[in-house]
């Protein structure tokens, strides 16, 4: 009987100690969490103050600066950033900005050369210094428009100067602040009030220039801020192919032209859809290969497109109207 008690007590022992066993292993079950990891979107790599360049050994005396950048939309805004006399950023010209895609601005612009405070940069309005006429006679003349109102820089460049009291012998400028005139060449007074010339625009620096005319017996008028030298804007004389289905995925087009920067972007325009080309890349200034999606669901449809080419860097566009043509002769993939 006492072995039967005995014997007892110890299953009862063995059966409590199988249960804590168990119940302490539940608990380190449940109380065990997996963490699965996730990849953070990659940062912006630059953020409003900081002056970008092509690279860290740039000379220009004007550069992008970065004022602002919107994470949801992933898009830059950029203002162009001019040295001071002493060599020191710097000075704005005036407000303007414009918003580029963060991927394109970090292609072509790769690194910060240097980071500024924003709202300690002035803008300063350039001005021209008064010209002094000893001897004055004749008619004031006023100069109302120039045409075309921009050019490449180093370009050699035939324009139009409008105005009132314009006599023969006159001439014609361009002036901007710190840098000398652009003397125009050709000068024929059609009219008194149209003139024909011609403009090098050689070692003209970037930006805003005003045009001046003036009359053999001194008599001058100054058009402020009227011309403006840029980079030359891309040119689009042809591409390949000219025609395709619609739903066709994955064509490949070949553009040809001229002025074709590093970061470029193309897209196809019709009315207010807009088709962007895949993977744009400028094999030379010349040339440009990408790839393009005309299906249905991704905005393609019958008739006549626009090609667009946009160069990243100075926000400068080329079109060819209406070359491009989708018909129907591709079924739906």
């Amino acid at each position: 009987m006492e072995n039967k008690v005995r014997n007892g007590l110890l299953i009862c022992a063995l059966l409590v100690f199988a249960v804590l066993i168990a119940g302490c292993s539940d608990q380190s079950s449940a109380g065990t969490t997996t963490t699965v990891p996730t990849t953070a979107p990659s940062a912006a790599k630059y953020s409003a103050g900081d002056i970008i360049a092509k690279s860290a050994s740039s000379t220009d005396q004007m550069l992008y600066v970065i004022t602002q950048y919107d994470a949801n939309s992933g898009m830059y805004t950029r203002a162009w950033i001019y040295k001071n006399a002493d060599g020191s950023w710097g000075h704005f010209i005036d407000s303007k900005t414009e918003k580029v895609e963060r991927t394109l601005v970090e292609k072509v612009y790769p690194v910060a050369i240097r980071r500024v405070t924003l709202s300690s940069i002035p803008i300063v309005t350039p001005t021209i210094p008064p010209i002094v006429v000893t001897t004055l006679s004749g008619s004031v003349p006023t100069v109302t428009g120039i045409s075309p109102a921009s050019g490449a820089k180093d370009a050699t460049l035939g324009v139009t100067i409008t105005g009132t009291n314009f006599e023969s012998g006159a001439t014609a400028k361009l002036m901007r602040a710190g840098s000398p005139s652009l003397m125009a060449t050709g000068v024929s007074v059609a009219s008194a009030t149209s003139i024909g010339c011609t403009f090098n625009l050689f070692g003209g620096e970037m930006g805003s220039w005003n045009v001046v005319v003036t009359n053999p017996g001194g008599q001058s008028d100054t058009l402020m801020g009227a011309f403006s030298v840029g980079q030359a804007p891309p040119i689009v004389q042809s591409f390949s192919p000219t025609t395709a289905g619609l739903n066709s995925t994955q064509l490949a087009v070949v553009i040809n032209g001229q002025n074709f920067k590093e970061g470029v972007k193309v897209t196809f325009v019709q009315g207010a859809t807009e088709l962007v080309c895949i993977n744009p890349a400028s094999l030379d200034t010349k040339k440009i290969s990408c790839i393009i999606d005309l299906r249905v669901s991704n905005g393609g449809k019958l008739g006549d497109w626009d090609v667009k080419v946009l160069n990243i860097d100075g926000q400068q566009t080329g079109t060819a109207t209406g070359k491009f043509k989708i018909d129907n002769s591709t079924p739906i993939a």
